[in-house]
């Protein structure tokens, strides 16, 4: 009998090769007919901005000029005010020094006039009364009113006060009067005894020091604050009812 031979049946054929697409191409979706898209690449889209936008940049455009110019005005005000001030003061300077080169202003002169003990307790307090000449016959004092005025018996200071502040004429004489009171209670020993002693004049004799500070004038002209140190020694009869001044020396001096 016969043998047949089998022969192995052939491969199927492959499949077919399917066309591939470039990479370089889009793959689209299935649209329907009628129906097309365009593709623009980003950078040559253009969007016209709301209104809105061009108002908001229109201001932000308008605001930085504005600004500027009132920080100009601003800062030339006050370059103004600085020079105007300045030349102020060396205008002031000047004069103040022609004024002391041209004029050699005589010092105030100081007297005691009047000298009491008004109340004893609890703090003493002394009111003194003095006479101040101008001896210049064309330039005018003015004080100030941060002045300072002592009194002391045997260098231990026993009452103090204000310098009033007051205006002089040229060669005026002008009188004046100034509170003393102490710090202390009660009154030194030596004054007590002159206050009390109805029977038997017990003189004192007090020192005054004054520290004043003042402006010479002479129509517009106008010097410089000067230091006026005075210091007075006065020697009282008595501090009873009726006080006398037996003798005085009174020395200026100028800083």
């Amino acid at each position: 009998m016969e043998e047949r031979v089998l022969l192995p049946s052939p491969p199927p054929p492959p499949p077919p090769l399917e066309k591939k697409h470039s990479t370089n191409k889009l793959e689209l979706p299935d649209f329907n007919p009628g129906t097309y898209v365009v593709q623009v690449p980003k950078d040559q889209v253009y969007r016209v901005p709301p209104p809105e936008n061009a108002r908001i940049a229109e201001s932000h455009k308008k605001a930085p000029p504005k600004a500027a110019k009132t920080s100009r005005c601003c800062l030339f005000c006050v370059l103004f005010f600085i020079i105007f001030f300045v030349l102020l003061i060396l205008l002031g300077a000047v004069l103040g020094g022609l004024f002391s080169m041209l004029l050699t202003p005589k010092d105030p002169q100081f007297s005691i006039t009047r000298f009491k003990v008004v109340e004893t307790k609890p703090h003493p307090k002394y009111d003194v009364t003095l006479e101040v000449h101008n001896l210049n016959s064309d330039v005018g004092v003015s004080y100030k009113n941060k002045g300072h005025v002592s009194l002391s018996l045997r260098r231990q200071e026993v009452a103090s006060g204000a310098y009033p502040s007051f205006n002089q004429d040229a060669h005026d004489r002008t009188t004046f009067g100034v509170t003393l009171t102490s710090s202390k209670v009660g009154l030194p020993k030596e004054v007590e005894e002159s206050v009390t002693n109805d029977k038997k004049k017990v003189n004192v004799t007090f020192s005054l020091a004054i520290h004043a500070l003042a402006r010479m004038k002479m129509g517009l002209l106008r010097s410089g604050t000067m230091k006026f140190d005075v210091t007075c020694n006065v020697k009282l009869d008595t501090l009873a009812k009726t006080t006398q001044v037996l003798s005085q020396q009174c020395e200026t001096k100028r800083h």
